[in-house]
């Protein structure tokens, strides 16, 4: 038991302080506090110091049951009796919760982990909390520069994913600006452990060649999307690493070869892009489906679609390569892998369909990084699990 041992007091957790009320206002909780200290001495002199007055501080704390929760900490001020004393009056204070505090210590550290270790985002954060945006990034800097900083955040790691991140959307004033991220896959979780502004293989060649030789050495596999600059900074600073092209990018290069083939047929059919009663724009989330989780009326909406607007059955034929691509990773060994994608690159050589044949070029190009998948467990970019819910 802590604080007076009232059960209430104990299911507030927070050591040196009792729980006075509680207050349900509407989507939030008001929980009243005061410290449990009843007597103090004067920090200057140590003369026993009388109560002189009290005032009222909020702060926000960990949400409860999906509610914000406000506590209402109704600080002493005391008044030391000593009349020779430089110090006459001062308000109590405790580790828990800093002066002029918008939240508690251990709202920030749980604030600073959910950003960062369970990777929400910060206005979604802030909204749980019912604080502002600005309070749970200044948390997030505080309570996660000591980790990055950390040079024992890097250790163990024998298998690297690297990524982009659309950092910040295109607007009036700048194209997008993206980011690059690394990741240790070596565990049964992803791990992020560094982002760097820029898409480019200089800045993960810089990143990778300021760690020392011993740690580049351990690294062993090393997942990728199909971008060169990422496979040529790479090859170049971890040269003995198996580069694994990740499942995710590849399924998805197929998806977008669809949306092109169905933008362009579009706009040669109809001479306009796509709009509302299009029955091929109608359909655009459909064909970025996996076949077998269509429903009957899934189903029925695609080939309607399809027999509407799809004359030269372009769009079909670049879907079925496109769900075909997916299933490699349904292959049990690389022999399988590499007679699936051979069948797959046949089956687009033998229409004449430009994006199509484009998708084909590229994955032919990857072709070694594709099958190393097949020969490191399956190894992916943290993103093979989005595979499976397409």
């Amino acid at each position: 038991m802590q604080g007076n041992g009232n059960a209430a007091t104990v299911m507030l957790g927070l050591p040196g302080f009792v729980l006075l009320a509680v207050s349900d206002l509407d989507s939030e909780i008001e929980y009243a506090i005061e410290t449990s200290e009843v007597m103090t001495g004067c920090p200057t002199c140590g003369v026993l110091a009388r109560l002189h007055d009290r005032r009222r501080s909020d702060v926000r704390d960990l949400p409860a049951a999906g509610r914000a929760v406000t506590l209402v900490w109704i600080k002493r001020i005391w008044r030391c009796m000593e009349s020779d004393c430089v110090r006459q009056t001062w308000t109590e204070t405790c580790e828990a919760i800093r002066p002029r505090a918008s939240m508690t210590e251990r709202a920030r550290r749980e604030a600073c982990r959910r950003v960062g270790e369970d990777g929400d985002t910060v206005a979604r954060v802030a909204a749980q909390y019912g604080c502002g945006w600005q309070a749970i990034m200044a948390a997030v800097i505080e309570y996660g520069t000591p980790l990055v900083d950390d040079p024992h955040r890097l250790a163990g790691v024998t298998q690297l994913g690297v990524d982009e991140t659309a950092f910040l959307s295109a607007n009036g004033r700048h194209s997008t600006i993206f980011a690059t991220g690394v990741v240790d896959l070596s565990g049964p979780t992803a791990r992020l452990l560094d982002v760097m502004l820029g898409r480019s293989g200089k800045a993960l060649c810089d990143w990778v060649s300021e760690r020392d030789p011993a740690w580049r050495e351990r690294i062993k596999v090393a997942a990728l999307d199909p971008f060169r600059g990422y496979a040529t900074a790479l090859s170049s600073s971890l040269p003995d690493a198996t580069r694994v092209l990740d499942a995710f990018h590849v399924t998805r290069l197929g998806f977008a070869a669809v949306d092109d083939v169905r933008r362009r047929v579009q706009q040669d059919s109809l001479g306009h892009r796509g709009r509302r009663d299009d029955p091929l724009f109608k359909i655009r989330r459909l064909l970025r489906r996996r076949a077998d989780r269509l429903t009957d009326r899934g189903w029925d909406r695609l080939l309607a679609a399809l027999a509407a607007g799809d004359v030269d059955q372009q769009i079909a034929l670049t879907w079925i390569a496109a769900q075909d691509l997916r299933t490699i990773y349904d292959r049990t060994s690389r022999y399988g892998a590499e007679q699936h994608l051979h069948r797959w690159l046949t089956h687009c050589a033998e229409h004449d369909i430009p994006e199509l044949r484009r998708l084909a070029r590229t994955i032919d190009t990857w072709r070694g990084e594709l099958l190393a998948y097949f020969d490191t467990g399956g190894v992916s970019n943290a993103c093979a699990s989005h595979c499976a819910s397409w």
